[in-house]
């Protein structure tokens, strides 16, 4: 078992947004690396995560989940671990594909934010009778798909179980750290799966009202935004633990 923390935040709205505080934050985990895995775990795949840590001030990370958790690369070499994502029932891509192209409502998504295993749409303002729906025609087609909906207006279809927190708990996993020193960071509804897991989770200020909503005694409602309240959410919860920030 490794003794160090793991860090997983999701990027844009959390640990992005907001330049100065990104500064802070750095400066402030710089001289505490020794005692943190770092990722990012981002709906967008891990070459533009990789790109944003390469032309932004993202203290460069550990490891990479991308795809809203269906892809999990180590930083330094590029390794994807081989073992994922973990299938658990049909996946067929043209099916999916076929299945939903005669929903008007729904706006594929430009080439670059499509991968193997993640398909996503623009949905605006989509109904709980829309998701229904769209839920009820893949499973007729015997596919093994759940939807990710955030933002009002981002639908991902991911393989059945596969989404950020499941993900994180499979790098965790791979890194031996027990669940109580993993801190999970995000500020809107793609992220709500790693506050599923048994994880510290951390809320930044300008989260939207559908994490916002989540109660837990695992999940700390950070005041400041963005990289402070990631920042914030971390002294928080080391100090819980009695580790010396």
């Amino acid at each position: 078992m490794d003794n160090r923390f793991l860090i997983v935040s999701d990027v844009d709205g959390t640990v992005l947004g907001d330049d100065e505080a990104l500064a802070r934050f750095a400066d402030w985990l710089a001289p505490r690396r020794e005692q943190f895995f770092l990722a990012y775990n981002s709906g967008r795949l891990t070459d533009s995560i990789r790109k944003s840590v390469e032309t932004t001030g993202l203290p460069e990370p550990d490891a990479l989940i991308g795809g809203v958790g269906t892809q999990i690369e180590l930083y330094s070499t590029r390794q994807r671990l081989e073992d994922w994502p973990r299938l658990q029932g049909n996946w067929d891509l043209q099916v999916i594909r076929e299945t939903l192209s005669a929903c008007d409502e729904l706006e594929l998504q430009p080439e670059e934010f499509l991968a193997d295993h993640k398909i996503s749409y623009f949905a605006y303002c989509a109904a709980d009778e829309e998701l229904a729906k769209w839920n009820s025609l893949l499973e007729k087609a015997e596919q093994g798909v759940q939807l990710v909906y955030s933002s009002k207006r981002d639908l991902d279809f991911l393989p059945a179980g596969i989404n950020k927190g499941a993900a994180t708990a499979r790098l965790a996993e791979y890194w031996q750290i027990p669940a109580d020193r993993v801190f999970v960071c995000g500020d809107t509804g793609n992220d709500i799966s790693m506050f599923e897991q048994n994880f510290q989770g951390i809320v930044v200020g300008n989260a939207l009202p559908e994490l916002k909503a989540l109660k837990s005694p695992r999940i700390y409602h950070a005041q400041g935004h963005y990289a402070a309240g990631v920042e914030e959410g971390i002294r928080h919860w080391t100090t819980k633990q009695h580790w010396d920030r």
